[in-house]
């Protein structure tokens, strides 16, 4: 792998009804669902981090530590701002994260991914 640490990425995403406080269940307004904002902010960990994997690698979310700091409205764009922090034995990938609406940062993450070989991942969980 050759992943160039503290390299800024950013992913453009649009809030929609489904992602809604009210929608998911954690909260009764119409507004960006803190569990909707993780799982943008690790969808953009998880694609940019597939831009260094061969097709058998992938991995997963293993740590988020997110602070939710503003609201925002279905239908307004968020971006996600990110880099990698560090790399622990070549398969332990830690991400700084943001997001913004606007000028306005809405979040502020640090998240854990963890390389794995997609294919063993699947037959140890369905051997159990």
């Amino acid at each position: 792998m050759n992943i160039e640490l503290n390299k800024i990425f950013e992913t453009h995403y649009t809030v929609k009804d489904e992602n809604s406080a009210k929608n998911m269940g954690s909260g009764d307004l119409e507004v960006l669902s803190t569990p909707s904002l993780v799982a943008f902010m690790e969808n953009a960990a998880k694609n940019y981090l597939n831009n260094f994997l061969n097709d058998e690698l992938g991995s997963v979310g293993s740590n988020i530590n997110i602070n939710h700091l503003a609201p925002t409205l279905i239908g307004k764009n968020i971006i996600v701002k990110g880099s990698i922090k560090e790399i622990i034995k070549e398969k332990i990938i830690i991400f700084n994260l943001e997001a913004y609406e606007s000028d306005t940062q809405i979040a502020t993450a640090n998240h854990t991914r963890v390389i794995i070989n997609n294919k063993i991942f699947m037959e140890k969980l369905i051997s159990k």
